[in-house]
């Protein structure tokens, strides 16, 4: 659960989206928590949207820590097999001047 204080300072924030629309959301109180909801998103998509090869290439550098590695590697070649994908990131002072 969120600190009270964590509201007040906004939230990091990564939107996929497509050509249809977006696709998935991720939210997090520091760009830690955010990137790994961004992390099982891709590990969950990459074998269905990559080719192959490009897939076990993103897994292995999630496997190995190296999660913006794989987070760039996926943004790269998504869009090769099937639709493109597209990755913003929402730093927590635009998320704040957002909402107020």
């Amino acid at each position: 659960m969120f600190e009270a204080n964590t509201v007040g300072h906004g939230l990091h924030y990564a939107i996929v989206s497509g050509p249809d629309g977006i696709h998935f959301a991720a939210a997090g109180a520091d760009e830690d928590k955010m990137f790994a909801g961004l992390v099982r998103y891709i590990k969950q998509r990459c074998g269905f949207t990559l080719w192959p090869r490009d897939a076990n290439a993103v897994i292995s550098l999630v496997e190995a820590g190296r999660m913006t590695d794989a987070i760039e590697m996926y943004f790269d070649r998504v869009g090769d097999r099937w639709d493109r994908e597209y990755l913003e990131l929402v730093p927590p002072t635009r998320s704040v001047r957002a909402a107020g």
